[in-house]
């Protein structure tokens, strides 16, 4: 079994409204309650405010908290539904990098 933390843009490629981002692996809980400040009730869409290691406001977005083993990974994982905008997704990512490293 794979026990890295991972994550990548699950929507299509180009430009859109929404960009999905998933998150899966073991830390994928602890990635979560950092961006958003706790975890989201499971299995339930809730709007959350998303902010990085500084406390600066990320996006507003839709997130879903998917607790494994019950996951299209078996392990933790989540989404986020973000704004699709280039700047967003990149601010996002980063945080993302720096919450996932090892």
């Amino acid at each position: 079994m794979h026990e890295d933390t991972i994550f990548a843009v699950a929507s299509g490629a180009g430009r859109a409204a929404i960009a999905v981002m998933r998150i899966s692996g073991p830390a994928t809980g602890s990635v979560l309650r950092a961006l958003a400040g706790r975890l989201p009730a499971p299995r339930r869409a809730s709007l959350w405010r998303l902010r990085d290691a500084d406390g600066a406001e990320l996006d507003r977005a839709l997130v879903l908290w998917l607790p494994g083993p019950g996951s299209y990974t078996g392990q933790d994982a989540a989404e986020l539904h973000l704004h699709g905008g280039r700047a967003v997704i990149e601010g996002v990512a980063e945080a993302l990098v720096a919450l996932c490293r090892p």
